[in-house]
């Protein structure tokens, strides 16, 4: 633990000085660290006001991408015990600058874990459980709120043989991994690797699969759904290929893909829309970037919208946040970014709507993706030349397309219901 303390404080240092010298994320996370007790006062006195009765419930993520996780679990859990107030906590900004709905009482940073804070932090609220999403514990808070007998709960978790905390390095997590009420896991190999060192796991599932399946079923909101009716118009007869979250080495394999396939459009969604690569993609023929935000001009190139879009280009680079799961919905097929960088991107959006995935090959860890691919949902490819063929028979095939889609969507209905089982697994403890 006096090892644990020195790197917080050197975390901390690290972020104070990133924050000095202008990091934007440094800056935020710093800054929005500070008044968090006088938050929490507040935040207990609103929650009465508003008819929660109950003690509270923490649910903590690190940052946007365990929030997709944890947000069918909070969501369920507000229909089931409307008298409880939520507290929801994250580390990173992109967490706090991220989330709208949340069905959360309040939401906040996790305060550093230090022991005074930790302390304090457990006092400050009636919390009766505390879930930590996927991976984030912080053990001094943990042996705080346990003093303060609050129940813990680990959920949607994994865990590998050799990968912290199950090696050499992971000594302090596992001890306190002890104090957990519950301890759940997205699949079984997760629990067979924690029963090596004398855990017993719950497999619950993965609820981001639940969080997908919910887009393509509830009503779309009214701007994306006018965005849509947008592409739809824009594509008209022709067949759409959405190559989601997008980097350099998609854009390189696929850029002349209509010079073959002309009875086809693509739409891009890059991950990074400020890449300084994407002014090389405007200069390929037929190519426009669209701005879908009103009276914004990110990116390279003119301002457009859909309105101003000359002619009918056969691609387009679109940037607006939150589109990209609900432009899966009008693909006949989609590519998913990432596998020639740090890993592939979130596959799961366009198989819940039953589009079949391509994929580069980066993909280790990746439990969802072999799943997929062994149900036949998704193929992934070895090189870049191999996803330029792919996607060729697929827009070639219409019964492959749909074969590997109605796959894809088989195996997400079969992955459902991890928030209801999580949710279970915290009453019943």
């Amino acid at each position: 633990m006096l090892l644990y303390r020195l790197a917080i404080q050197i975390l901390r240092l690290g972020l104070w000085c990133a924050a000095a010298l202008g990091h934007r994320k440094a800056k935020a996370a710093w800054r929005g660290r500070k008044g968090w007790r006088s938050r929490l006062k507040q935040a207990e006195i609103t929650a009465r006001k508003n008819g929660r009765t109950g003690p509270w419930i923490h649910f903590h993520c690190a940052s946007l991408g365990e929030f997709e996780q944890g947000a069918p679990v909070i969501r369920l859990w507000r229909e089931q015990h409307p008298e409880a107030p939520i507290l929801l906590t994250f580390f990173s900004p992109s967490g706090i600058e991220g989330v709208t709905e949340t069905g959360a009482d309040h939401i906040d940073y996790l305060p550093f874990d230090t022991p005074r804070s930790a302390m304090e932090f457990s006092q400050a609220l009636d919390i009766s459980d505390a879930v930590f999403v996927k991976y984030e514990l912080w053990p001094e808070l943990m042996r705080a709120l346990h003093r303060n007998h609050t129940r813990l709960h680990l959920v949607a978790a994994r865990f590998d043989v050799g990968r912290h905390p199950l090696n050499r390095w992971g000594g302090l997590i596992r001890k306190h991994l002890g104090l957990l009420s519950t301890l759940q896991v997205q699949d079984l190999q997760s629990a067979q690797a924690l029963s090596a060192f004398g855990f017993e796991a719950q497999v619950t599932g993965d609820p981001r699969v639940d969080r997908v399946f919910s887009a393509t079923q509830e009503p779309i909101p009214g701007l994306i759904q006018e965005r849509l009716e947008h592409i739809h118009l824009w594509k008209g007869g022709r067949k759409l290929l959405v190559i989601g979250s997008a980097w350099p080495a998609e854009w390189k394999a696929l850029k002349d893909i209509l010079d073959i396939h002309q009875d086809w459009a693509v739409l891009w969604a890059p991950h990074d829309i400020g890449h300084p690569d994407l002014e090389q993609w405007l200069r390929r023929e037929h190519t426009d970037y669209l701005s879908l935000w009103t009276g914004h001009t990110p990116g390279p190139g003119t301002y457009k919208t859909f309105e101003n879009v000359p002619g009918t280009p056969d691609m387009l680079i679109a940037d607006e946040m939150g589109l990209l799961r609900f432009a899966y919905g009008l693909a006949d097929f989609a590519v998913v970014g990432g596998g020639w960088g740090r890993g592939v991107h979130n596959v799961l959006e366009p198989a819940a709507f039953g589009i079949p995935v391509l994929c580069g090959p980066n993909v280790a860890g990746f439990r969802e993706i072999e799943a997929l691919k062994q149900s036949g949902g998704l193929k992934v490819c070895a090189t870049a030349e191999d996803l330029a063929n792919q996607c060729g028979l697929w827009m070639e095939s219409k019964e492959a397309r749909e074969e590997a889609g109605q796959s894809a969507a088989a195996w997400v209905v079969k992955q459902r219901g991890a928030a209801l089982r999580i949710a279970s697994a915290l009453q019943s403890c």
